[in-house]
């Protein structure tokens, strides 16, 4: 309970000072190899400890997520039906992958005795970014 507490206390206080990350004009995704935002980079760079880091990785992970839907949106419109169905099943493959990796991961953080909240949520976005990537790859061949 005591570990609910405080990470919503990092986020509502940390929200404040990150705010202007989240009403910042869109960016456009990193360059294949570099997989944080700049958004994300900037805002770590000022956050003053985990209180003050956990808005600016929550927003880099729904910023992550929404440039992973768009991105498999934009390759699914140029794919015939097998390869559209081919990549839903890659997909679903690399959700179960991202589920059973975050609670291996959550298992590893609380296992140390810290917090996972923060940490798991940094190595999603990297899992994240990187499947974009990977996805960037295959439309860039198309």
């Amino acid at each position: 309970m005591k570990h609910i507490r405080i990470a919503l206390l990092a986020l509502s206080l940390g929200a404040a000072s990150c705010a202007s990350v989240a009403t910042e004009t869109p960016e456009t995704p990193p360059a294949l190899g570099q997989l944080e935002s700049k958004a994300y980079l900037d805002c770590m760079k000022k956050a003053n400890g985990r209180v003050e880091q956990a808005p600016c990785i929550q927003n880099e992970k729904a910023w992550q997520l929404k440039q992973l839907d768009l991105l498999y949106k934009q390759l699914a419109s140029k794919l015939n039906d097998e390869q559209r169905k081919s990549l839903a099943k890659s997909q679903a493959a690399w959700t179960a992958f991202l589920d059973n990796e975050r609670g291996f991961a959550t298992s590893v953080y609380y296992h140390q005795g810290g917090s996972s909240d923060l940490s798991v949520s940094t190595n999603e976005i990297r899992w994240i970014a990187q499947r974009r990537q990977q996805l960037q790859l295959h439309l860039d061949l198309n």
